[in-house]
């Protein structure tokens, strides 16, 4: 009898000392993070001024690597079928909360856990700075009066760019001819090389070409000015009927898949709030054009549900979903 008590203690201490041996090694090695989106845009820059203070913190490398495609989802399900043990990060946008009723994916951010979420960012209406397009007055009168559509850059129909034009189609009544790329970036480049009229991007992924005046803006995304652009009017300025789809806008974080052990999201958690208070990450948040959001755990993903309800029953509302949100639970704003 003893030698069985005696077996089953040095077994419980086995496993104790072991348990505590895993908890203080993660990492123990490097770890992977893939971005939704394409190089150049503004996930894509978010993700890589925020990443190196986190390593730090770590002690080993995260190393970043861009898988576009399918509006974020390429990105998304590889990640998903990866083991849940805290060496794969998703990168990730507001993109996932649209893919179930726009029949994308049946996975989304509740198969995830959002590690933190860095920053929002309004969005921006953006022409080239040679466009005859001198403000968004002008623009809607061409998409209206032109005997050809004008071509909208886009990222796909969860896409940052897709969602805040067809807010425009559906306030103005115009129709645009949608042409996709595999990020902001891409989009913006586009519209540099007169391969598109007009684009619809988060502020961090326009605020450079902005300020050097390659790109005009038009309008902002938002019901209130931003203080990156205090000149450029918002959609609620220029006409009321836009106030009843806001607040809302597109955010960028960083996500682990669920079931991934407590010890390792603690760590990974700490990793990335040491990273979004440092002052560098502020001086970034600000010169990009976005707003600090640091927000993790129940409060991160209050915030994702609650940006979900609206862009969620916004395009089922203008017949652009395949399924209802009432089939996923998800509550109209």
């Amino acid at each position: 009898m003893k030698k069985a008590i005696l077996l089953v203690f040095s077994i419980a201490c086995c496993f104790f000392v072991m348990t505590n041996v895993s908890f203080a090694e993660y990492p123990e090695r490097n770890i992977n993070g893939y971005i939704m989106w394409g190089s150049g845009g503004a996930l894509d820059n978010v993700s890589r001024a925020v990443t190196p203070a986190a390593e730090t913190r770590l002690g080993k490398k995260i190393i970043l690597q861009n898988k576009p495609g399918a509006t974020g989802a390429v990105a998304l399900t590889y990640v998903y079928n990866m083991p849940a043990d805290g060496y794969t990060l998703l990168y990730g946008s507001e993109n996932p909360l649209l893919y179930k009723v726009l029949g994308i994916t049946d996975k989304d951010y509740e198969d995830f856990y959002p590690l933190m979420l860095f920053i929002n960012s309004a969005g921006v209406v953006c022409v080239r700075a040679d466009s005859p397009y001198k403000d968004f007055a002008d623009l809607i009168r061409a998409a209206k009066t032109s005997s050809k559509l004008l071509n909208a850059g886009s990222t796909g129909p969860a896409g940052l760019p897709f969602v805040a034009s067809s807010l425009i189609r559906a306030v103005h009544g115009v129709k645009f001819n949608d042409v996709s790329f595999d990020g902001e970036g891409p989009c913006i480049t586009a519209l540099l090389g007169g391969h598109i009229d007009v684009v619809c991007v988060g502020a961090p992924a326009a605020v450079s070409f902005i300020r050097s005046g390659k790109v005009r803006a038009l309008a902002v995304i938002s019901d209130k000015r931003v203080p990156q652009f205090p000149d450029v009017p918002s959609l609620v300025e220029i006409s009321s009927e836009y106030g009843k789809f806001f607040p809302w806008g597109p955010f960028h974080g960083v996500f682990v898949k669920k079931g991934t052990p407590d010890h390792v999201i603690a760590k990974l958690t700490d990793a990335f709030r040491f990273a979004c208070n440092d002052e560098k990450f502020d001086k970034f948040a600000h010169d990009f054009g976005g707003v600090k959001l640091a927000l993790t755990g129940t409060k991160a993903v209050e915030y994702i549900r609650h940006n979900q309800s609206v862009s969620a029953w916004l395009l089922h509302d203008m017949g652009y979903t395949k399924r209802s949100p009432e089939e996923f639970g998800i509550p109209r704003p």
